[in-house]
């Protein structure tokens, strides 16, 4: 994972410094306002297509059109995912009582691929069609609210991660994603666009949510001094108002057969940096001239 992870960034700062010496009318910058989806163990539903409450999302861009049909991108993105036990539809799901809340930070390298230039009919109501695919290196730190605190979970290791008699190590708070989505874009002017997208990223970790595994049983817990492990790995009791509930261990928690997931949904709004020749400048003008006399 470290070998990937250093080969990731040395990709990332040659493609942003290939895009920095572009020339400047191939290059472009978006601004993305949106919203995160988080997709997982603790959704309200175990289909595919259920997800957490949409938390505000942000980023940037830099690209460059490479061809008139694909282009190469460098982006950054910021939000939050969130994701709450109290919204299952079903009761031993919501009996389980767990939660988290984490902030993400993406950096990735995309490509988009004009669908126009395969259905050229798309032009006819001047709107551009884009697939979009890349790779994006993610940061993540998962965390929930015990006794009005919020406290990390990864460093307590709810699944027994700390514990030496446990052959599990705790889960990398860095990871990789593969997005995946379409955008459609329109101009407003000759510099400016604004395009709406939709991009779920599949990631190469199930511990976005904290929960991926089996419980170990709060007795052993207890006994290894992980007091702060024992109360979160298994909040059951809190939400019946009993003692804590003691499982044995080895006892699903989650379903470690499929990674998290989560998808952007957002609008952005894109300026490219053109030059206007001389002859489009002066009927610009004329135009304008044209307007204002009459």
């Amino acid at each position: 994972m470290q070998i990937l992870l250093r080969l990731y960034f040395r990709v990332s700062i040659f493609v942003f410094i290939g895009l920095c010496g572009v020339q400047g009318q191939n290059l472009y910058t978006k601004i993305h306002i949106g919203a995160m989806y988080y997709h997982g163990d603790l959704t309200p539903r175990t289909i595919g297509l259920s997800t957490g409450p949409a938390r505000f999302s942000w980023g940037a861009t830099l690209g460059s059109n490479v061809t008139d049909w694909a282009s190469i991108n460098a982006r950054f993105m910021s939000g939050r995912l969130t994701g709450d036990d109290r919204f299952s539809l079903d009761e031993t799901r919501k009996s389980r009582n767990l939660n988290f809340t984490t902030p993400i930070y993406e950096f990735g390298i995309y490509t988009d691929l004009k669908v126009n230039k395969l259905i050229k009919r798309l032009d006819r109501y001047k709107v551009r069609l884009y697939i979009t695919a890349g790779l994006n290196f993610f940061r993540f730190n998962p965390s929930t609210t015990y006794q009005g605190k919020s406290v990390a979970l990864q460093p307590i290791g709810t699944e027994g991660q700390t514990m030496s008699s446990n052959d599990k190590k705790p889960y990398s708070l860095t990871a990789i994603s593969r997005p995946i989505g379409i955008a459609i874009e329109f101009d407003l002017t000759k510099k400016i666009s604004i395009g709406i997208e939709a991009a779920p990223r599949k990631t190469f970790t199930d511990y976005i949510d904290d929960v991926s595994g089996t419980y170990v049983n709060y007795d052993e817990m207890m006994a290894a001094g992980n007091y702060l492990g024992a109360q979160l790995s298994n909040r059951t009791g809190e939400y019946f108002g009993t003692d804590n509930a003691r499982v044995p261990t080895g006892t699903l928690r989650g379903n470690p057969s499929q990674n998290d997931w989560y998808t952007h949904f957002g609008f952005y709004i894109k300026y490219s940096f053109i030059k206007i020749s001389s002859s489009e400048s002066s009927k610009n003008n004329e135009i304008i001239d044209g307007v204002i006399k009459n």
